[in-house]
């Protein structure tokens, strides 16, 4: 999955018609007719309060659908696709899943997914909503929804900033540049990034891609596949892959040989002054940090509209284990009213419905909210080839440590993208 906002980053459901003899939607369910049913699910780890996220929807669903079971079961953000692919693969596969976007057209061509489009929560989405959920499926079709959003960005340690006379946010790229060396000539640690793990880089590459590629051209994954561009030849992937060289300067000491969790442990601690992804907002409050929020800049102009935002968590229904309709029922019961304010409530993250108030949930919320007003979402930030994603993370580490230079990595991009287009023609 890359560990898409931590498989990053946050998580909900969504909802639907019931579906058994002597049900109808909208009931609660319940009765013999729902005996001694189950439904699988899968998803990847994603930390303590999406965990307990996941259980609070379990438990009411189940509660409102006596003799209806739940059986989740999570991996680690390293093994979950293996471990999915796997089981969807030997046709043992959960009747509903965590969908990485990076696997919409394999999953679609093997049958993994199911035809959404027409389910009654469908319709109550965001048009933008509905219209990521699109990709790549025929005309008219959707084949995953996504749960949650965020705009990402940096949140920073205010004391810290304060600390090396840092009074404004940054809103363009020179402006980080300058910020990231006045910070590390006070002696703090600008980003709370390191590369040990290869998943990690991509909350730098990706605010860059977004800006820098999808800004410029919106269609460039169809291009791509239709052999109208390339990755090797395109001026914004060149441009990204030089910021986040110019970046790792920045980064923690001895980046290929620090991991994560201890980046991350330096942010909570006070000891890095920028992470960069939202979703360590919860964590932060708990470690009494006082934190800000700003857009990561990559561009010269602070009013660039596109950029990185995520559909954190999406789901897809597999169709081969005849529970389309219990799984579609489970998906309407988390975006139902209540339901839904709940889970994102718990999540901490941003609802794919309009209406939902969330200044309550966090003091910050309101804020990112504004940041990202007027801005565009750029959300699939690579082709949709298999295996794109392990070759991007693999060179990234290897541009971190001088192992790569720039035009080494477009050029494994590239090879991964041809490959499979071959295989395709």
């Amino acid at each position: 999955m890359g560990n898409t906002l931590r498989r990053t980053a946050s998580v909900l459901l969504a909802s639907l018609p019931l579906l058994l003899a002597g049900c109808t939607a909208g009931t609660a369910g319940g009765g013999a007719a729902d005996a001694k049913q189950t439904l699988s699910f899968v998803m990847w780890g994603d930390g303590a309060d999406s965990a307990k996220a996941y259980q609070d929807l379990i438990n009411d669903f189940q509660q409102r659908n006596p003799g209806v079971k739940v059986n989740l079961e999570t991996f680690s953000t390293t093994n979950y696709d293996t471990v999915l692919k796997s089981r969807l693969a030997g046709g043992a596969g959960p009747d509903v899943y965590g969908f990485d976007q990076k696997n919409l057209t394999e999953f679609i061509k093997a049958g993994y997914t199911t035809d959404l489009v027409r389910e009654k929560w469908f319709s109550e989405l965001t048009p933008d909503a509905q219209r990521e959920a699109g990709r790549f499926a025929p005309a008219g079709q959707a084949h995953y929804v996504p749960i949650s959003q965020s705009g990402n960005g940096i949140v920073y340690n205010k004391a810290l900033f304060a600390r090396a006379g840092v009074t404004d946010e940054p809103r363009t790229y020179d402006e980080l540049l300058d910020v990231a060396a006045t910070l590390k000539k006070a002696k703090i640690t600008p980003f709370a990034m390191s590369a040990q793990e290869s998943w990690w880089p991509q909350f730098i590459i990706y605010y860059p891609v977004a800006q820098h590629v999808y800004g410029e051209n919106p269609d460039f994954n169809e291009d791509v596949m239709a052999g109208k561009d390339s990755i090797a030849t395109n001026a914004g992937w060149k441009r990204s892959l030089e910021i986040y060289r110019e970046l790792v300067p920045y980064f923690m000491d001895n980046p290929l040989g620090t991991n994560q969790t201890a980046a991350q442990s330096a942010f909570l601690r006070g000891k890095a002054a920028m992470f960069p992804a939202p979703w360590i907002l919860s964590e932060a409050r708990q470690a009494k940090l006082d934190v800000g929020y700003f857009n990561f800049p990559t561009t010269a102009s602070a009013d660039t509209k596109a950029m990185w935002g995520s559909y954190l968590v999406s789901l897809g229904i597999n169709p081969k284990n005849g529970k389309k309709d219990l799984a579609s029922r489970f998906i309407d019961f988390l975006f139902s009213a209540d339901e839904y304010k709940k889970f994102l409530g718990t999540a901490k993250a941003f609802p794919v419905k309009d209406g939902i108030d969330l200044g309550s949930l966090d003091p910050l919320f309101p804020d990112m909210q504004r940041a990202w007003q007027g801005r565009t979402f750029m959300t699939l930030l690579l082709p949709p080839v298999p295996g794109l994603q392990d070759v991007l993370l693999t060179e990234l580490q290897n541009l971190t440590g001088g192992r790569a230079d720039v035009a080494t990595v477009l050029g494994k991009l590239d090879d991964a993208v041809q490959e499979e287009r071959a295989q395709g023609d």
